[in-house]
């Protein structure tokens, strides 16, 4: 009788300490020369589907308007180099458990193209899809799933695929899951192989439900607390606030010296009497 009791209690307090909250996990991939993303030194990976859209418009769409990144990102564009193309790629329906491709590129720095990793709180793979997008995204069912990522991925390395592409495979079922896997798993595989040769820079957004487990909210706080410590006592600045501050610094810095110049030229010019109106009076005289 004491083993069920003993068994219900230890349940009841792992219940306690933890729960499971469904989140969405965009994985950022850059494949070729790279340079046009990067990860920040943030500690935090939480975001919201607006700060994704403007990470995806700043990188992509640069001369939108407004293309301004939200601050605070685990990963932001480089302000110089620009990716050749990208590819939003939505997983909607299914577990991750039957695509382990997906999961591996989930996971914080598990693979050597994975740039960084972004989660959004909720199931929101249909809103930021709808946000990657101005037009309907490209569903695309089992059957044509190898077709249409091998194609998508010989137009971006081969220059044909400007800007940003959104699509979204269907994976209702764990054959579809199986199937959805092992094509982006190839697709990956083309990427990697030929954006290199091509020299082409593709950045891919694979973005998925899952799940994670959190700690309760006195132990979330206590974390919160030791990460706001951390932060405090390194106050890094990120790669775009760098590039930033010295692009409009060294502007100042040229526009005054060039300033002291001219300043300079007119205080040495030497004094003479103007040779064309000294002629004129000389021939009125």
């Amino acid at each position: 009788m004491r083993a069920p009791i003993i068994s219900l209690g230890l349940a009841a307090l792992v219940a306690t300490t933890s729960v499971v909250s469904a989140e969405t996990t965009i994985a950022v991939l850059e494949f070729g020369p790279g340079g046009s993303v990067h990860r920040t030194t943030s500690s935090s990976t939480e975001s919201n589907s607006a700060a994704v859209s403007s990470f995806w418009n700043a990188l992509h769409r640069p001369l939108k308007s407004s293309p301004t990144q939200h601050a605070g990102m685990s990963v932001v564009p480089d302000m110089f180099t620009r990716a050749d193309a990208g590819i939003v790629i939505g997983l909607q329906g299914v577990s991750l458990k039957s695509m382990p491709t997906a999961t591996s590129l989930g996971e914080e720095a598990t693979e050597d193209n994975v740039v960084g990793l972004i989660h959004v709180p909720g199931q929101a793979t249909a809103d930021l899809m709808k946000r990657a997008s101005s037009k309907d995204v490209e569903l695309i069912a089992k059957e044509d799933m190898g077709r249409r990522l091998h194609s998508i991925a010989e137009n971006a390395v081969g220059g044909a695929l400007e800007g940003m592409k959104a699509l979204t495979l269907a994976v209702e079922n764990d054959n579809a899951a199986a199937v959805a896997d092992e094509q982006l798993r190839r697709m990956l595989k083309t990427l990697k192989k030929q954006a290199d040769s091509n020299g082409k820079t593709v950045v891919v957004h694979l973005v998925m439900d899952s799940t994670r487990r959190r700690l309760d909210e006195a132990n979330q706080d206590g974390e919160n607390q030791n990460q706001n410590n951390n932060n405090d006592y390194s106050n890094y600045r990120t790669m775009y606030e760098i590039q930033t501050f010295n692009l409009y610094l060294w502007t100042a810095v040229g526009l005054v010296v060039i300033v002291f110049m001219i300043m300079g030229a007119f205080v040495d010019m030497p004094l003479m009497p103007d040779t064309l109106l000294y002629g004129e009076t000389k021939m009125a005289d």
